[in-house]
């Protein structure tokens, strides 16, 4: 063991039998042990101090940071402690050379072997501490795995899926809670049924493959119906995919500048679960439309923001591997030649214009940097009389430059 190593992070896996003698023996040779009540209760013979974890990891770190000056510290971590565990933490408060982390079997791996199902291709997600979980990503997978907690249980998280994509209701599903422990529960149906029952808050929601279509797929251009938005606008399907097509999104940073509904960057966000949107809108009204738009797909990798573009530019905020322009107005060029400035090696702007006024300007605008434009014409079924005629939509040009 490095002699600088003053804090042990030990998973004790989903039940006393789970925890190796080595694990054993360093818990009990720690001068101070810290974790949940049902975990320090694991070690009755155990001499030295015990601190029960009651408040968050921000108040508990810096206290067992204090004690490790004088002593040796073990963590007592549930599952295992790198598994959306306290392990993750750690290096926030410490150097690596300051801890050790032992691992342990998680409440995932525990389930996946009772229920004897391989999880080497499953999504791995986690509402703990309030994260939020991208449900159009958890749907594309055909196995997923997601923790849950008192505030977010595994039949409210069901009901939430049955709720948002009504054809997920078929798909069949398990909730398990108290893994590992006396008041262990497993039960399997459908998303809809297990959505009825009621679960404590250690509970897991695993998604299992379905027989029938049960998510969207993965389609560019979701129906304007999925976002709110008022006096259409909203970047619409076909211009959306098209866009999102020649944005060529991919890990990183997206700029969304004009983001009225937020459409264009929450799919590109919904789409892409490493790629961090930064949604940029300055009316209110819009704004908050966006920031409920953002809720309803569950995106954590999306932020929006109430300010105008050229202030938001100004700011201090990661440098984007492609920006999406939606708004025009009287400074659409300043805002272009900024933004671009900002913009990665590599990177790409797309601009979308519908006034003659913004191509106008977008046409004179980086003409080294000048990619491509698309004028885009768009016309839609509809009804007439016991007929039907091609209503065409509002021209749109799509300027795309790279650096």
């Amino acid at each position: 063991m490095n002699k600088k190593v003053k804090v042990i992070i030990i998973g004790c896996g989903v039940s006393p039998e789970c925890i190796s003698p080595h694990a054993k023996d360093r818990v009990l040779r720690a001068d101070v042990i810290a974790g949940g009540k049902r975990l320090l209760d694991l070690f009755p013979e155990f001499n030295g101090e015990k601190i029960a974890i009651k408040s968050g990891i921000s108040d508990f770190f810096p206290k067992i940071k204090s004690l490790s000056k004088t002593g040796t510290v073990a963590i007592l971590a549930s599952g295992d402690p790198l598994f959306h565990g306290i392990g993750a933490a750690a290096e926030k408060y410490f150097e690596k050379t300051e801890y050790e982390i032992i691992p342990n079997v998680s409440a995932m791996q525990s389930l996946f072997a009772k229920l004897k199902i391989p999880w080497c291709g499953a999504k791995l997600l986690s509402v703990h501490g309030g994260r939020k979980i991208n449900f159009r990503n958890a749907l594309a997978s055909s196995i997923s795995v997601i923790y849950c907690d008192d505030k977010i249980t595994a039949s409210n998280l069901a009901a939430k899926f049955a709720e948002i994509f009504h054809p997920c209701g078929k798909r069949p599903a398990v909730t398990a809670e108290n893994l590992g422990m006396k008041n262990e529960k497993i039960e399997t149906g459908t998303i809809s049924h297990l959505a009825k029952k009621k679960c404590g808050g250690l509970s897991i929601l695993l998604l299992l493959p379905s027989k029938e279509i049960t998510d969207e797929g993965i389609a560019l251009g979701l129906p304007d119906s999925n976002f709110i938005h008022e006096n259409r606008m909203i970047t619409h399907p076909e211009i959306r995919a098209i866009a999102l097509s020649k944005l060529k999104i991919g890990p990183g940073i997206m700029w969304d500048l004009g983001a009225a509904s937020g459409s264009v960057g929450i799919e590109a966000a919904s789409l892409c679960p490493d790629l961090k949107v930064y949604a940029v809108e300055s009316n209110r009204k819009r704004f908050l439309q966006m920031k409920k738009n953002a809720e309803h797909f569950g995106l954590s990798n999306y932020s929006p923001y109430h300010i105008g573009a050229k202030e938001f530019i100004g700011m201090s905020v990661p440098r984007p591997r492609c920006v999406f322009a939606g708004g025009g107005g009287k400074d659409i060029s300043e805002i272009i030649k900024k933004t671009f400035c900002r913009l990665l090696p590599g990177g790409r702007l797309v601009a979308a214009a519908v006034l003659l006024e913004t191509k106008a300007e977008l046409t004179k605008v980086l003409r080294k940097n000048f990619i491509e434009a698309v004028t885009i014409s768009i016309s839609h079924s509809s009804s007439l009389g016991k007929g039907r005629l091609m209503k065409s939509e509002n021209s749109v040009d799509i300027f795309v430059y790279g650096k």
